[in-house]
């Protein structure tokens, strides 16, 4: 009887299991029904979308500043001397009214001073009155010494015709002729006299007006040992004491007006191109002042921690000069409506708004959605359609398109790489 080799047998067997299987699967492949390949489905993207339409636009320009004091006044002490008494609020950041107290200078020595003055005063009119005096009498006594000339000419002219006739002597006419002279001296030395106080009135009257004024000076520096507040406001840079000698020059402390606080911030060319309304004249290019720009009303912003504070401000003047790297220009905005309560202080940084020009029948879109700054996609029965567009003003984050074309369409706003037109999409 035959012997199968077991080795042999272990390898017979996988083979005849491997053969089994290939032959069912021939012959039910063979038998089974036929089946069709399917064609695979198209993608449909999601997309989002928004339906625009025509409409007037007016943007709002955003800039950022800081507040600076539109008045403020460095209180200095007009008068030298010590420091006797101050305010009950001079104190930094203290809120002082127009008129209040700021220091006190010692006024013992602007007194005397003052009484000195006065003095001088009453001395140098007193002059004048004893000048005038002696002046009137003089010009009496010459109209008396003009007389007697005359009179003392009358009687030499007559004496010498007596002597021609024979009827007096020689030394009749010689002793009128001493007379004569002796008056004519007298009256020419009474005219001297005149003259001389006249001009020694007009210097006491010049002696007086230098006195009179180094009176009121006087006096004005007496006024001022008192330091004033010259309007209402806040106190910073305080530098002042009871007992501190001060200068006419040194500054004891800063005042800031705090009605009228400004918002400086800077406009870059381009805004302040737009900001431009048409002017009116003929010839546009003399136009000094921008209209519209010139008490434009704009809105500042102050972000306290997570608090926003708004105030209202209107523009009142461009800067003096016209940045020449970036062509901005610095414009200056007063504040409306503040008081002693208003937290806001110079150096605050603040955003500002402002009203832009005014855009008629654009269509406004997200940045997002314009390409290469030139294009952008639309969908038209399910799927996309380039197109490109006249752009009328660029945003920060929108953009105004000018053409009609676009009016009432769905655009696509946030673009993905595989964006090609005829892709089909699905607006969300």
């Amino acid at each position: 009887m035959f012997k199968f080799d077991k080795k042999f047998l272990r390898i017979l067997v996988p083979l005849g299991i491997l053969a089994l299987g290939i032959v069912i699967f021939i012959i039910l492949k063979g038998t089974g029904p036929a089946v069709e390949a399917e064609p695979s489905a198209e993608k449909i993207w999601p997309i989002s979308a928004i339906r625009v339409s025509k409409e007037d636009f007016q943007p709002k320009i955003i800039e950022y500043g800081s507040i600076v004091a539109g008045n403020q006044a460095d209180l200095r002490s007009l008068v030298s001397g010590r420091i006797v008494n101050v305010g009950e609020r001079l104190f930094e950041g203290a809120i002082i009214n127009e008129g209040d107290l700021i220091v006190g200078i010692d006024r013992h020595d602007y007194e005397l001073e003052l009484v000195d003055r006065k003095a001088a005063v009453t001395e140098v009119l007193t002059r004048i009155s004893e000048t005038k005096a002696e002046l009137v009498s003089e010009i009496k006594l010459l109209s008396i010494s003009k007389s007697q000339l005359s009179l003392r000419k009358k009687d030499m002219n007559r004496r010498q015709k007596l002597v021609k006739q024979g009827t007096t002597s020689r030394k009749s006419v010689d002793d009128s002729v001493i007379a004569f002279n002796e008056a004519s001296k007298a009256a020419t030395l009474r005219n001297q006299t005149i003259i001389r106080l006249k001009n020694r009135l007009k210097q006491h009257q010049a002696s007086a007006k230098r006195a009179q004024s180094a009176y009121s000076l006087a006096k004005r520096n007496l006024e001022e040992t008192r330091l004033l507040a010259p309007f209402n406001g806040f106190l910073a840079n305080v530098d002042a004491s009871i007992g501190q000698y001060v200068r006419s020059t040194d500054r004891l402390a800063r005042l800031i007006q705090s009605d009228r606080l400004e918002v400086r911030f800077r406009l870059s060319e381009s805004d302040f191109g737009g900001l431009l309304d048409n002017m009116n004249g003929a010839d546009q290019n003399k136009v000094s002042v921008p209209d519209g720009l010139i008490g434009r009303k704009i809105e500042v912003t102050w972000k306290v921690g997570k608090k926003n504070l708004s105030f209202e401000a209107i523009i009142e003047r461009l800067g003096a000069e016209i940045d020449s790297t970036s062509g901005g220009i610095d414009i200056f905005a007063r504040l409306l409506g503040l008081n002693f309560t208003t937290p806001l202080r110079p150096g605050a940084f603040v955003a500002v708004g402002i009203p832009g020009r005014i855009y008629n029948d654009v269509i406004k879109i997200p940045r997002s959605a314009l390409l290469d700054n030139k294009y952008l996609f639309i969908i038209r029965e399910g799927r996309l359609k380039r197109l490109n567009v006249e752009i009328a003003q660029l945003g920060p984050d929108w953009v105004l398109i000018s053409d009609d074309k676009l009016d009432g369409e769905l655009v696509a706003v946030k673009p993905f790489p595989e964006m090609a037109e005829g892709l089909k999409v699905e607006s969300r």
